[in-house]
């Protein structure tokens, strides 16, 4: 994969992790909410189950793109 590509695949990923975090973040307020005011949060659980798959997911592919060896920056040059 050519650098510019890698780079691009990893702010994509970053930016699709800022979006979920800003969500779950609205959706743990919510919950709050609701069970502040004593109301059904059963919906809210699943929703912030499936947020937290979906990040663990990203965040992986985040790990790939972002932390994976590439040959090139592995090497050390001459002293």
């Amino acid at each position: 994969m050519s650098h510019d590509s890698r780079t691009a695949q990893i702010e994509e990923l970053v930016e699709g992790l800022i979006v979920l975090y800003q969500a779950q973040v609205a959706d743990l307020r919510e919950y709050a909410q609701a069970a502040a005011a004593g109301e059904g949060t059963i919906h809210l659980e699943r929703n912030l189950r499936h947020r937290e798959v979906q990040r663990a997911e990203l965040y992986s592919q985040f790990e790939q793109a972002a932390f994976s060896a590439s040959p090139a920056a592995d090497t050390v040059g001459p002293s």
